[in-house]
């Protein structure tokens, strides 16, 4: 099957368990693999994804590989599957917009961001990279909180003309204009939260779309 490829925002760790999950739930653990909801969705299971680019502003994580990236502070997520070869994508430098607030320089490090140096990307800087990678799908795993950044991201996701998913609780999916764009140009978009659409915990301000 064709691997779903996939750009990912905010390289936390959200992301950190997705992506070991690609490389854990490998097709001969499919009998004896747990920590599953579902194997598949569709067709398709973790190992059919593929991570082609990553943004974050960390400085401990921007210019790493995305998987080394992912076990870098402030991340604490359990790790479940250390091994993990390195994927030959970059994590990018993103726009910090409001992704960073100012108390959080008030914490340890090893409990907050700590903010790349790198010079924040142009909006046309960001869609260029979306499709120089040959992502088809734009999965947002930014703070909540952050609505600047997500509605950022979601319009660099329409102009590169790929899908959406947006697994924080910033309306996008669920508002009427946004998924009118998405409909006129034929583009997937899910969110605003997404366990609520894999049988978690059904909110019905939640929306699913697919074009």
């Amino acid at each position: 099957m064709k691997k779903v490829k996939l750009a990912i925002v905010g390289i936390g760790n959200c992301a950190s368990s997705l992506i070991q999950g690609i490389h854990y739930y490998t097709p001969e653990k499919k009998d004896e693999a747990i920590g599953l909801m579902h194997w598949e969705i569709g067709g398709y299971a973790p190992h059919d994804l593929e991570v082609v680019a990553a943004f974050d502003i960390d400085k401990r994580k921007v210019g790493k590989d995305v998987n080394e990236a992912i076990f870098a502070p402030p991340n604490c997520t359990t790790v479940f599957c250390k091994d993990i070869p390195k994927s030959g994508v970059t994590v990018k430098m993103g726009p910090v917009l409001d992704g960073f607030s100012p108390h959080m320089k008030d914490y340890p490090e090893s409990h907050t961001f700590v903010l790349a140096e790198e010079k924040e990307p142009s909006m046309d800087e960001v869609v260029a990279h979306l499709k120089d990678s040959g992502a088809e799908i734009l999965v947002n795993y930014l703070p909540v909180g952050s609505e600047k950044a997500v509605r950022f991201y979601a319009e660099c996701a329409l102009k590169a003309g790929i899908g959406f998913v947006n697994c924080m609780p910033v309306f996008i999916a669920s508002d009427p204009e946004w998924e009118a764009r998405f409909r006129q140009k034929g583009l997937p978009i899910v969110g605003d939260d997404i366990k609520a659409h894999t049988r978690g915990n059904y909110n019905p301000q939640n929306h699913c779309r697919s074009f």
